[in-house]
């Protein structure tokens, strides 16, 4: 029998995986928490071989985090990121924090659990790029690895200055990704495109 505990700050969601693990043969739901930073106390005080974790849950407390703790302090404990969250970047911090697999949460249950049997057997299940998503005039997959890195930084609210001193490159390279973006996207404005950007999950402000 394999032990599953489920962190997900989404009372539907959770429910939803709490009735995938329940209806699936050779699995028990142990637990089922809204908040990361609470997994490594119930990991500690029940028996869990397997975590379902979302990358932001209660109090902004991160998932990643969460699943870097556990890998070190439990490392036969299997945890799969299942997240809705869109940045090709998660996947290489999933990787980093040693996370067995990572998933997307409108995935069906057929597929989900697929994943999840494949990592219970001992493999290492990642997508090969992430859910393609329209900001305005662009899909995803137009913007370049500095843009989305601009992106992380932009929907923090920065001005042009922070935003280059974080990513230390100068505020003219800044303003041309920003002004490419616009372009791309038929935004008129950094503050609609972050407002997008946010509200298609693409990057997450603090994730």
């Amino acid at each position: 029998m394999i032990h599953v505990l489920i962190v997900e700050d989404q009372r539907m969601m959770r429910e939803v995986m709490e009735n995938y693990i329940r209806q699936s043969e050779g699995y028990e739901l142990v637990g089922s928490i809204a908040a990361a930073g609470l997994a490594e106390k119930s990991c500690a005080a029940k028996q869990v071989d397997l975590v379902l974790m979302d990358v932001c849950t209660e109090n902004d407390e991160s998932g990643f985090e969460a699943t870097r703790v556990l890998k070190t302090r439990f490392p036969g404990i299997k945890v799969i990121i299942v997240t809705s969250m869109l940045d090709a970047g998660y996947l290489n911090r999933a990787r980093q924090v040693g996370a067995d697999s990572i998933w997307f949460k409108d995935a069906s249950r057929e597929e989900l659990m697929t994943v999840v049997n494949r990592t219970v057997k001992g493999e290492s299940v990642y997508p090969d790029k992430m859910p393609q998503v329209m900001i305005g005039n662009a899909s995803s997959y137009e913007f370049t690895e500095a843009e989305i890195k601009v992106l992380r930084v932009l929907v923090e609210g920065m001005t042009y200055k922070e935003m280059a001193e974080a990513l230390h490159v100068s505020v003219e390279t800044v303003k041309s990704q920003v002004g490419s973006m616009l372009q791309k996207t038929g935004f008129t404005s950094k503050t609609k495109l972050a407002a997008m950007v946010m509200s298609k999950r693409l990057i997450v402000n603090g994730f």
